[in-house]
């Protein structure tokens, strides 16, 4: 015997309400940012990871000028406890949680830690991220690309998220913010484990949405550009490349927490798109095309276990041999 579905009354109105806070904190953004910023933050808990470096840090400045507590998390300590000093002695409030968030229990730690110190946390910013610059032919031997991408990317996010979301959905009010990538639309080659992991991450993070839609905790997802940061050094050819500032990434994060947009995408992000559901083969083409031009060296344990299969390999300049310039792996966290 199977069980009978059991239909209960949706809560409508929550839509109504949600509908419009999105339209009052709009507006409040777009007429005093900064004011908007105080509104929406002060007295509140922020939980930053990657808040080591780059856009991580200067989020962190700008959230405790506005009067948010500020829990900061990344992998040096070091780095940490200079930035929280940098903070209290401005003034804010900061705290350091120092972790690896490609293990688990230090998510969990973390979080229960966070928890204990301040009784809550009302936004979590999953911050961390690393990335690969691989092409899928030099990966058959390196399946780890994808094993260590996927466990900072995915696990180590939503494992912070399923710490904080049932204090999040007990006071029915919280706010999950989730850095992805604009090459999720774009899908530029030699990225495959990098877009995979960001492409499971929105996907959780949409589910998410859709599941929560009738209570007060909210999911956002920024589908960041390349931006000017320790992360990209690594791949020289985006030195030749425009790319967004800092600063101008920092104003894409406060204005998603001001106005808890479900996405944050820029004009490339939306035409990529546009172009992938329009024309795809000729979007796929133009991708191709690009992919062809730019030589990549094999990595050395490519070329090992080639010679190893008694493959006779082609000469390539010693010149491209160099670590930076086959696959890059950075990482922000």
């Amino acid at each position: 015997m199977t069980d009978k579905v059991k239909f209960r009354k949706p809560k409508i109105l929550p839509y109504f309400q949600r509908a419009a806070d999105h339209w009052k904190w709009n507006a409040k953004s777009i007429i005093n940012a900064e004011e908007a910023l105080t509104d929406r933050v002060s007295g509140k808990v922020v939980m930053l990871t990657g808040a080591s470096s780059g856009i991580g840090a200067l989020v962190a400045h700008k959230l405790a000028a506005a009067g948010a507590t500020v829990l900061m998390t990344a992998r040096s300590k070091d780095k940490l406890q200079d930035l929280a000093e940098e903070i209290r002695n401005a003034g804010g409030k900061a705290d350091v949680y120092a972790g690896n968030l490609t293990v688990m229990e230090d998510c969990d730690r973390i979080c229960q830690e966070a928890m204990r110190d301040h009784g809550r946390v009302d936004i979590l910013i999953n911050n961390a991220g690393r990335s690969i610059r691989r092409s899928i032919k030099f990966s058959f031997d390196r399946f780890h690309d994808y094993e260590r991408t996927m466990q900072l990317n995915f696990f180590g996010s939503i494992r912070m998220a399923m710490n904080l979301l049932p204090g999040m959905l007990e006071r029915d009010e919280g706010h999950i913010i989730n850095v992805s990538t604009v090459g999720v639309q774009a899908n530029p080659a030699r990225f495959s484990a990098y877009l995979s992991s960001k492409w499971a991450l929105e996907g959780w993070s949409w589910v998410a949405a859709n599941e929560f839609a009738h209570t007060g905790v909210r999911f956002s997802t920024i589908n960041y550009p390349l931006v000017r940061t320790p992360m990209i050094a690594p791949t020289k050819i985006y030195d030749y490349m425009p790319v967004m500032s800092p600063e101008t990434a920092v104003k894409w994060m406060l204005d998603v927490i001001i106005t808890r947009n479900k996405r944050k995408l820029g004009l490339l992000g939306k035409g990529a798109l546009a172009m992938y559901y329009v024309f795809p083969k000729t979007s796929e083409s133009i991708v191709n095309a690009s992919y062809q031009v730019v030589h990549e060296a094999p990595p050395a344990s490519y070329a090992e276990s080639r010679e190893k299969r008694n493959v006779v390999q082609p000469e390539t300049p010693a010149t491209l041999h160099n670590a930076s310039e086959q696959a890059e792996s950075s990482v922000r966290h």
